[in-house]
């Protein structure tokens, strides 16, 4: 009998500590607001994105997240044109960003490391920026100067 209490003991512990990460980041991942979505077309390919149009949804971005689906990414939409810089501050997924015109089409495509805290600056003013998963955009043949269809300011 005194052997079960500390072998349960153990066994306890070993659970916890494999639990707690994973409640702390679902818990991460559920105190974040959620934010409109809305369907994009890029050439022949859908895209649902998360649109980020608040300086507090701008601000936190796709941080603190670990994975996002293929088909999935974050519009962030600012009120007028101007030159664009982001980084990547606690996000831990490697991304595409796009920096897109007025008239929703694509000026520039960059590749960003996760954790990876340099900015990276549309070299021309930007109205809005794509974030997707790292090669999405390469994957799917998505280019500079193709217009990104769906984009509701």
């Amino acid at each position: 009998m005194r052997y079960i209490k500390p072998l349960f003991f153990s066994l306890s512990m070993v659970l916890a500590s494999v639990l707690m990460p994973a409640t702390s980041q679902a818990a991460a991942t559920e105190s974040a607001p959620q934010l409109p979505t809305q369907l994009l077309r890029l050439g022949n390919s859908t895209l649902e994105v998360e649109i980020a149009a608040t300086n507090q949804s701008r601000q936190r971005g796709l941080m603190h997240r670990h994975v996002m689906a293929e088909e999935h990414g974050m519009l962030f939409v600012f009120e007028q044109a101007e030159r664009l810089c982001f980084w990547m501050r606690n996000t831990y997924i490697p991304l595409s960003i796009a920096y897109l015109d007025k008239d929703a089409t694509i000026i520039e495509i960059f590749d960003m490391q996760a954790l990876d805290e340099r900015s990276v600056c549309s070299t021309a003013p930007a109205q809005f920026a794509l974030e997707v998963n790292q090669g999405w955009f390469e994957r799917h043949q998505i280019q500079v100067g193709q217009r990104v269809e769906g984009i509701v300011p």
